[in-house]
């Protein structure tokens, strides 16, 4: 299959990458920031996952339709979500046989893995990462670490985030923010 090429112009219009994430609030993100940078100091975990920004993400999707925010925000609003609490506790490891992804785990997945599931997300296991596909030896370097961590928080979620960039300019990272409330059907959206 053909790769586009991102900066060429297109019939379609320019090619856009959006991620649709949950985000916990700031507190939240600063403790696992926190753990992030201790990981690094034990077994240089890497710069893209020093510097990722903590969050769920629920789908992910590479396309020139530029109104997707908007699909995104009736496809929620059909499906009636409203406000849940997200509970983290603990860690694990997703092995990719030849690399190994730490996260923190969802305690009470359901309502994510329902967002998921509207959104058409290939994903079922929502997680925060804190570390993608690092080495093996890097791992076992940490473990001592994670195997101490007790780490546990929770946040109400009122929102979805779509994060967009434009591919012919990626490098810039995300740029527009999308974020849309989590309501319930019985409540008019101003």
């Amino acid at each position: 299959m053909k790769k586009r090429i991102y900066n060429q112009t297109s019939l379609f219009g320019p090619a856009y990458a959006y991620l649709i994430v949950l985000s916990p609030p700031s507190e939240i993100r600063n403790s696992i920031v926190c753990m992030k940078q201790d990981l690094d100091a034990l077994g240089d975990i890497g710069g893209k996952n020093r510097h990722s920004i903590p969050h769920i993400t629920l789908r992910d999707k590479l396309t020139d339709d530029e109104f997707l925010p908007d699909t995104i925000k009736e496809l929620l609003k059909r499906n009636g979500n409203k406000p849940f609490l997200i509970k983290v506790n603990g860690w694990s490891y997703f092995d990719h046989q030849h690399s190994v992804t730490i996260y923190l785990k969802i305690e009470n997945p359901e309502p994510i893995v329902n967002l998921m599931v509207a959104l058409k997300s290939p994903s079922r296991t929502p997680h925060i990462s804190l570390a993608k596909r690092i080495s093996y030896t890097t791992f076992d370097t940490i473990r001592p670490y994670l195997d101490k961590l007790e780490y546990s928080a929770g946040w109400l979620c009122s929102e979805v985030v779509v994060l967009r960039k434009l591919m012919s300019k990626k490098e810039l990272g995300y740029k527009d923010k999308y974020p849309i409330p989590l309501q319930d059907n019985n409540e008019d959206t101003p």
